[in-house]
């Protein structure tokens, strides 16, 4: 019962409503950012990293603000999740040209705050 639990938070809409949530927390996106929904919008380089994703479950979001995006993919692990009972995304920030800048796993906790996996 728990898997299936779990295997419904890996749906693709509820990983993109978790990484908006990420996304979200105070101090990670500009104030007047404004969200980019469409590849075109994406500089080259980020287009490819948003049709390449590892797996239907691979999600993206990304926002722009004065010519700089800020561009991030999440791809749930089935595993982590089930050792904590609680989502968790392994989630990775790229700059323009599409360079990994950070990756790491985030859970999604009780108290709708997000906190790095050890």
């Amino acid at each position: 019962m728990e898997t299936a639990r779990l295997k419904s938070i890996q749906h693709p809409r509820r990983s993109k409503g978790l990484l908006t949530s990420f996304v979200s927390r105070d101090g990670v996106i500009p104030v007047g950012a404004h969200r980019v929904t469409l590849p075109q919008e994406l500089t080259p380089a980020l287009r490819r990293l948003a049709d390449t994703g590892s797996g239907p479950e691979h999600v993206w979001i990304a926002f722009s603000h004065d010519h700089r995006i800020w561009f991030f993919t999440a791809t749930p692990s089935l595993e982590l999740s089930r050792e904590r009972g609680r989502p968790v995304l392994e989630i990775r920030s790229y700059d323009e040209q599409g360079d990994l800048l950070e990756s790491a796993c985030w859970v999604h906790t009780r108290d709708e705050e997000w906190v790095r996996c050890a």
